[in-house]
């Protein structure tokens, strides 16, 4: 493509279109054609919700190019996912891994590399050519309620490794990698689904903290960077990121060096809606330097029925802005020409793809659990539990009430999408190995009837979830009641991140996989069971306890 001659060609229409992300309901493709063919859109967010299997992602990644081979000029979509591991699509067919934080517990970046590589080829193959990931957020407050395992730790140099390395394994095997949440999301508290965060670091604690990781991934060759809905006191006390020229201008373009596309986090999160008139935040954030602007309008709580005029309406307000002179020309044929630019040099296309039996393939998924597996850290055998006698009785407690599971495929597209619980994998697992093993629910364990032998495995877990909370309200509770019971008899495995040890810090026993996905789960299983090596090592420090990263 002759890049400055169709940016010559189009019309404000046309590059307006192009430099929005926008998304449907589920499988409502009649809203896709309109957002491409009547708008020339030039590009969309695909969540689990639109693409649950790998079946369902080829047909839909298809009709969606027909759409724009179509249009006058035929330009490639950009099709984002959030394949980052703790988020995923496809959830029940692919192998996404174990997450960042579990990669980041393996010290290796060939790990990364490695399962970024796998990401990328998976998603390639059904269409979606670009990888919403990774997030190079240093996860440095441990009450991070958004981040946590999305991140691959809290160490910058660690972080930065693992990103770049990330960026290279989806880059090197066909996907664009994106950074996000520039410029770090990973002192929060606040969740900006929910609300309009502040980070209050120095300027020098953000360049040596948080920027670190994006500067790796940028001289990494990462393509894309996506910005936070978060305000940076040191550099624009009044603006979040997505809306400052200082921090997406002098920082990002100036300082860090980079030049290929800023795109924003959705617009639709309640740090944007709750805070900024919709049509006025999306102008702001083009001013301020964002060249593609994403609308993930399927998750939260919206109005389904409404996306498409929503979606409209913002395109109609900014071609409105241009022709008014409230946005430039010049800036909107700056923003045109790095989207043009970045479909032209990744080799995007709008030709239809074949059926293909890569996602979640055999290798693959040993990919992805061998990465698991190195992932697995004893934090603490201080009577020699492990691994397990199964010559004794052996006993699993589920520290979970079984109604908290019931929001993981209910995130409408976003967040685990997981199915079946950690645990459940777990204790298969665990069953498959010694038939005598006992399984205790946590809402029978005020009832139970524990053995006076044998080892007691409480299995504690967390879910990454946009805009709400895992219900976490038993375990902790149950873990203290048991340790006061069978004392040193008791182990906890941590399918999650190792924070909640602050909750308990006598116990004396505890495993950590820093994941809830199944491949973790049965690396788990394997490490208790004596059939693999413990060689993973915290990525994160737990205050009040000797955990340091």
């Amino acid at each position: 493509m002759n890049i400055q001659a169709a940016i010559v060609s189009m019309t404000v229409e046309e590059k307006i279109g192009q430099m929005f992300m926008l998304a449907f309901a589920s499988d409502q493709l009649d809203e896709a054609r309109i957002l491409m063919v009547e708008h020339l859109v030039g590009g969309a967010y695909i969540s689990d919700e639109n693409v649950p299997t790998a079946a369902a992602a080829l047909r839909l990644c298809n009709s969606l190019q027909s759409f724009a081979r179509g249009t006058r000029l035929g330009i490639p979509l950009l099709l984002g996912a959030d394949q980052e591991g703790a988020w995923s699509v496809m959830t029940a067919e692919s192998a996404m891994g174990p997450g960042n934080m579990a990669l980041g517990a393996s010290a290796d970046p060939d790990c990364a590399r490695r399962m970024y590589g796998t990401i990328a080829r998976e998603l390639m193959a059904v269409g979606l050519n670009v990888v919403l990931g990774p997030a190079a957020d240093c996860n440095s407050n441990p009450q991070n309620s958004i981040i946590g395992m999305r991140s691959f730790g809290e160490q910058p140099a660690l972080v930065a490794e693992m990103t770049a390395a990330a960026v290279r394994g989806a880059q090197d095997n066909g996907a664009v990698a994106t950074l996000k949440h520039f410029p770090g999301h990973g002192d929060t508290r606040l969740d900006s689904h929910r609300g309009l965060p502040t980070v209050n670091r120095s300027r020098d604690e953000l360049l040596q903290i948080d920027l670190a990781p994006f500067a790796a991934g940028i001289e990494a060759g990462a393509k894309i960077v996506m910005t936070s809905h978060i305000i940076f006191s040191a550099l624009d006390p009044v603006r979040p990121a997505t809306l400052s020229p200082i921090i997406l201008g002098d920082l990002l373009r100036d300082e860090l060096g980079f030049t290929g596309l800023v795109v924003s986090d959705s617009m639709n999160m309640h740090s944007m809606k709750r805070n900024y008139e919709p049509a006025d935040a999306v102008i702001q954030g083009f001013n301020a330097g964002v060249d593609l602007m994403m609308l993930a309008e399927e998750h939260y709580d919206h109005d389904a029925s409404q996306y498409l005029a929503n979606q409209r309406a913002l395109i109609g307000a900014v071609i409105a802005a241009v022709k008014a002179g409230r946005i430039a020309m010049s800036r909107v044929d700056e923003a045109v020409g790095r989207i043009l630019r970045l479909k032209t040099e990744a080799g995007f296309s709008t030709e239809a793809l074949p059926e293909t039996a890569l996602v979640g393939c055999a290798e693959h998924r040993a990919t992805e659990r061998d990465i698991a597996g190195r992932a697995i850290s004893i934090i603490r055998d201080r009577h020699g539990l492990l691994p397990v006698d199964l010559s004794a009785p052996l006993t699993l407690v589920n520290t979970t009430l079984r109604s908290a599971y019931n929001v993981l495929t209910k995130t409408r597209g976003i967040g685990p999408n997981q199915a079946k619980p950690a645990f459940d994998v777990f204790a298969e697992a665990m069953q498959a190995a010694a038939s005598h093993v006992q399984i205790i629910a946590a809402e029978d364990i005020d009832a139970a009837d524990l053995p006076v032998e044998g080892v007691i495995i409480a299995v504690t877990e967390n879910y990454t979830l946009p805009g709400m909370d895992f219900d976490r309200s038993r375990q902790a509770q149950i873990v203290r009641a048991l340790h006061e019971s069978v004392g040193a008899r008791l182990l906890v495995l941590a399918l999650c991140e190792p924070y909640e040890l602050a909750d308990f810090p006598e116990i004396d026993g505890y495993v950590c996989a820093f994941s809830f996905r199944p491949c973790a789960a049965l690396a788990a299983a394997d490490v208790l069971l004596g059939r693999a090596e413990a060689a993973g090592a915290s990525p994160v420090s737990v205050p009040g306890t000797e955990l340091r990263a």
